[in-house]
């Protein structure tokens, strides 16, 4: 047996090892390329929503809704439901805000009023859906800590596997999760599944997307279907959009409680 070149190549497999550990992002740093990839200066889509409860019987809506984001990364969101009656003209409104809560308002036009959601109403489900209004608000990478535990494949797409905890016991309350697991593809730099875990650590939804396409004239991926699935009771939120519209300079206006009210 050859001892030095046996140590050498041994210091050498280290030395590529160590190589390529340090080229392995971190998890902060792969929600940061998520977070570039997500952000646009406005967005507007077209889509399908159909709720399906554990015995099968479905309800299908149809919405629109609109997003903006300013110069320091906040984003406002418009949602606007169009179909079927007893739906139509509901509107949801969302302010991210850098110096304080954000602001959200739930506008019944069988009310003809505006109701404000507060920060402990976040756990609330969105409209009936699956989705909580935790759960429209988009990424707060200072709220939380993520870590990279792993890689796998998901429907034949490479995927990094990273926990979410919230930097802030107290956000528990607020968000109903004690942690979050989160697939970003390793191309699209997308959420292509992530599962929900409550206050005890249960297992409790499932989030997938799937049918990922680059949007028309743009560099931007998105996924146009979306589930989100209460793992228990067995209850499942479908999205199927129809259509993306990115950066076609979607007015301020938009995205104030006086054209909430308008519901139209």
């Amino acid at each position: 047996m050859n001892i030095p070149n046996r140590i050498s190549n041994l210091a050498l497999l280290g030395l590529l090892t160590g190589s390529l550990w340090a080229q392995q992002p971190t998890g902060r740093e792969i929600m940061e390329r998520y977070k570039a990839q997500d952000r646009t200066q406005d967005l507007s889509a077209e889509q399908t929503m159909t709720l399906t409860n554990s015995r099968g019987g479905e309800r299908e809506r149809r919405l629109t809704y609109v997003t903006r984001t300013d110069a320091d990364g906040n984003r406002r969101m418009l949602v606007r439901f169009l179909a079927p009656a007893d739906v139509a003209r509901t509107g949801f409104l969302s302010i991210e805000r850098s110096d304080r809560d954000d602001d959200r308002w739930l506008y019944l036009p069988a009310l003809r009023k505006t109701r404000r959601i507060a920060g402990s109403d976040k756990t609330d489900k969105f409209v009936g859906s699956e989705f909580t209004y935790e759960d429209l608000d988009s990424e707060k990478l200072d709220l939380h800590e993520y870590t990279l535990i792993g890689s796998e494949t998901v429907d034949g797409v490479d995927a990094w596997v990273i926990e979410a905890v919230a930097t802030d016991p107290e956000r528990l309350e607020e968000t109903g999760y004690s942690k979050r697991e989160l697939w970003i593809s390793k191309v699209h730099y997308l959420v292509i599944q992530a599962k929900y875990y409550d206050g005890s650590g249960g297992y409790v939804k499932l989030f997938r997307a799937t049918d990922i396409r680059q949007i028309p004239n743009s560099e931007k991926w998105r996924a146009y279907h979306m589930t989100m699935e209460d793992v228990r009771k067995g209850n499942k939120t479908t999205l199927q959009v129809l259509e993306y519209e990115i950066d076609q300079g979607i007015p301020d206006r938009y995205f104030s409680e006086r054209y909430l009210k308008r519901g139209g």
